[in-house]
């Protein structure tokens, strides 16, 4: 399993986000961290055979696997 951080969209109310938590854990998924309230996001193991499924999800913006971040070059 990789991590992911999932970006739902503005118009994603609390419940949609809730539900598709519940969703990724039904499918062998695992929350990381939960970005809200700062940001509508959240960062979740994905097992491999999710991560398509999960990506097509209406209430997703984007899907991106997690990373070091820097600010250096």
């Amino acid at each position: 399993m990789k991590v992911y951080i999932i970006m739902f969209k503005e118009s994603t109310t609390d419940e949609e986000i809730t539900d598709y938590m519940n969703k990724m854990e039904e499918n062998g998924g695992k929350l990381k961290y939960d970005y809200n309230p700062l940001m509508k996001a959240a960062a979740f193991w994905v097992p491999d055979n999710f991560i398509a499924a999960s990506s097509r999800d209406p209430i997703v913006e984007s899907m991106e696997p997690d990373g070091e971040a820097t600010t250096q070059y």
